[in-house]
């Protein structure tokens, strides 16, 4: 029986390699949208934003926030360059809506449109990490 075609998947975050292990299949939250690399996909590096990180291996799915960074897919292998990358567990929804409410407060006092791009981004990465959690 043929062995059964596997993705080496590193994720890796400012602080620490957060994960290296052989999966099936992994999903993430691209800037031009959600996709899914399998074993034998093409070659491709994408920026990632704020979102999910799904991977599914031995029947089992593992599912992360990202905060956003840089995907690489080669063939057998998926590297993941995060910003930052949380569980479930580790965020809280009040948390998140207090800065997002600071960040409104701050957008509309902002006096460049680099510095309402970057509030704006802010505002995202929190409303994003709700979503997520509430998925959850």
């Amino acid at each position: 029986m043929a062995e059964e075609e596997k993705l080496s998947l590193e994720v890796v975050a400012p602080e620490k390699m957060v994960m290296s292990k052989t999966v099936d299949m992994v999903t993430i939250s691209g800037t031009e949208g959600d996709f899914g690399v399998l074993p034998g996909h093409a070659a491709l590096v994408s920026s990632i934003r704020p979102g999910f990180l799904e991977i599914e291996a031995d029947k089992e799915t593992e599912k992360m926030f990202i905060g956003g960074g840089f995907i690489e897919v080669l063939e057998d292998k998926v590297s993941i360059l995060a910003t930052e990358v949380l569980s479930a567990e580790q965020i809280d929804i009040s948390d998140c809506e207090e800065k997002i409410s600071k960040y409104n407060s701050d957008i509309d006092v902002s006096e460049t449109d680099v510095d309402k791009e970057l509030i704006q981004k802010n505002i995202d990465k929190f409303q994003a990490m709700i979503e997520f959690k509430n998925s959850n």
